[in-house]
């Protein structure tokens, strides 16, 4: 397959995927065309009305006109005047059949505006659903897709993908079409005509579109390409933005406003420069366009002259034809203009089709499941982050009831064995069997319903604490909140608040403390009564006094459930049944607290160092 065929392949691609948008929403589509349609049609047909007034002021008359035959165009044009003769014309009064056209022309323009009106209401209904729809498709994509995607994709860009990409997807091209067919359906009116009038001043009017087609092909790619640019710049300005917010503390803490406005500022200089180029390129366009029309409409009124001075048409005719040429090349201009911004359109839709696109490397299998029996058995696994190994070929078994406990040093691969566990990514070699049967075999969803996780990033929702706990449990009722929450020692805090329960905690759970935000956090683990609990280093942000509270919740939730515990600070885990060491990706020992120390190991060393400080 040649490159010409391959490009002809992705952009019918490309145009099933525009037009597979529209399906949900064809009803309202076909009636914004046909909206549309009639608007174009009225449009047009107000430039011929012209000639009744020609002919009434400078010749006095106007009548009913032999149909000629063999002629298509020129038999619908007579139609056309004999009809608008039948309803104006009053027995060859001229004066009274002025005002019966002035008249008619008035109720055109009204019925032509109130189909302008409504054409435009349907058309925003048909945007803002298909901004919805297409958003809503992206977001779903996104909330299921594996962790994987996030970890290889900057916030920022997804941001703007999410809000930009798809607005200027939406507009350049869904709804520019449709705009450009509102066009071009009025240029064929008036082409019709005007082709009714004379063939050959169309020819020569409409030569100047030979020049517009060059001029597209030649200033596509460049379109392309600054938008392209200015695609890419407003994604990367979006993330700057993200970040900017997200370390705000971190910023002004260090005094680096100053460096960060300078970035911010890089990147929107960027998008100006090419937003610059994009919008001279567009303007050049269209800007050229015109003036080869212009060139044609001098070229008509200089053979058109001739022509009605050699009396082979009407003058009126020829007033009429360069009335209609006027009103076409508005409709030419905007479908230029059109087709220049659809480059930009097909840009977003790339970005946009690039994460509807991206695969999950995560698949849900078919087996139910309902309850852990028995144990959870990890062999032989490995797991690397593209080329760099994180977990090396461990084996260890977890069984029904325990409380395991995961210790080691930053990056020696614990909390990534939790994410493998709960299926967040897979193992690259190796297999986790879940009571004797390979996880990747159950049903997503209902394994992973099994667990519930408290990290050490506690992330909670600008929602009130109710609505929060109840992300562990949906359905939830008050009562079962409440004591999800009094189990992990929230309710003496929330208890006092004005509203309680229906207190909303901010962003993020600003308006709480840390230790606060970390018992909400085991609440909602809680309230979903999951069989199996994971605590990734749930207490290693928090001062001492927070530590013991969120502790003692962490050990009344632990009661009759199996535990996964993550630990910074050994004394958390202690009387855990058994306690596995990490380091560089491997398991270097195992045992219980005394069976580890006795080692005089790895872990006797750390122990060492956070109970002796040597």
């Amino acid at each position: 397959m040649d490159n010409k065929e391959k490009k002809s392949e992705v952009k019918q691609s490309f145009y099933k995927r525009i037009i597979s948008f529209l399906i949900p929403y064809k009803h309202i589509f076909l009636l914004s065309f046909l909206l549309n349609l009639l608007f174009s049609f009225l449009t047009a047909v107000t430039f011929p009305l012209f000639k009744f007034v020609l002919d009434l002021v400078f010749q006095n008359k106007i009548g009913i006109q032999e149909v000629p035959t063999g002629d298509f165009l020129e038999s619908i044009k007579v139609h056309f005047y004999n009809f608008i003769t039948y309803l104006i014309n009053v027995n060859g009064d001229i004066k009274a059949t002025l005002l019966n056209f002035g008249i008619l022309t008035i109720l055109l323009f009204v019925i032509k505006n109130i189909v302008k009106y409504y054409a435009n209401y349907v058309s925003g209904v048909l945007q803002e659903r298909l901004i919805k729809s297409i958003r809503d498709k992206v977001f779903a994509k996104l909330s299921g897709i594996s962790l994987d995607y996030f970890s290889r994709s900057r916030q920022g860009n997804i941001i703007s993908i999410l809000t930009n990409d798809v607005a200027v997807l939406n507009n350049t091209t869904i709804i520019n079409s449709l705009n450009v067919l509102r066009e071009i359906i009025q240029v064929i009116i008036n082409i019709g005509f005007l082709l009714s009038i004379s063939p050959y001043l169309t020819l020569i009017a409409f030569s100047a579109s030979i020049f517009t087609v060059l001029i597209l092909r030649l200033a596509r790619k460049y379109l392309q390409r600054y938008a392209k640019r200015m695609q890419q710049y407003m994604a990367d300005f979006t993330s700057t933005l993200q970040e900017t917010i997200s370390g705000i503390k971190v910023i002004q803490a260090y005094n680096s406003e100053a460096k960060a406005n300078a970035k911010f500022f890089d990147d929107t200089e960027k998008y100006v420069k090419a937003a610059i180029k994009h919008k001279n390129m567009t303007s050049v366009v269209p800007g050229l366009s015109e003036i080869f029309a212009i060139f044609a409409l001098c070229i008509v009124l200089v053979v058109g002259g001739g022509l009605v001075i050699d009396s082979q048409i009407a003058s009126s005719d020829l007033i009429v034809f360069i009335l209609l040429l006027f009103g076409t090349m508005g409709p030419v201009n905007s479908i230029v203009n059109s087709i220049a911004g659809f480059q930009r359109g097909y840009v977003a839709a790339d970005r946009v089709f690039s994460v509807l696109d991206a695969k999950s490397n995560i698949y849900s299998g078919k087996v139910p499941i309902k309850g852990f029996e028995d144990s959870i058995e990890i062999s032989n696994v490995t797991f690397a982050y593209e080329n760099d190994i994180v977990i090396n070929d461990i084996s260890f078994q977890i069984n029904k009831g325990e409380k395991i406990a995961f210790v080691g040093a930053s990056g020696s691969g614990k909390s990534t064995i939790l994410d493998l566990i709960v299926r967040f990514y897979d193992a690259t070699t190796g297999i986790i069997k879940f009571d004797s049967l390979n996880i990747k075999d159950y049903d997503l969803a209902q394994y992973r319903k099994l667990f519930s996780i408290v990290s050490q990033d506690t992330v909670l929702f600008n929602d009130t604490i109710a609505n929060n706990i109840r992300y562990g449990k949906e359905n939830a009722t008050n009562e079962e909140v409440v004591n999800a929450l009094k189990t992990a020692y929230c309710w003496d805090f929330i208890s006092k608040l004005p509203e309680g329960i229906n207190s909303n905690v901010g962003d993020r759970g600003s308006t709480l403390s840390g230790g606060e935000r970390q018992r909400l956090a085991i609440a909602r683990a809680l309230v979903r009564d999951p069989q199996i609990l994971v605590f990734d280093e749930a207490t290693s942000a928090l001062d001492s006094e927070s530590e013991k509270i969120v502790q003692d919740a962490i050990n009344k939730s632990l009661e009759n459930r199996t535990a996964i515990i993550v630990a910074h600070r050994l004394a958390t885990i202690i009387d855990c049944d058994r306690i596995y060491v990490f380091s560089n990706g491997r398991i270097v020992e195992s045992g219980t607290h005394q069976e580890l120390l006795s080692l005089n190991g790895v872990y006797k060393n750390l122990y060492n160092i956070q109970f002796n400080g040597n």
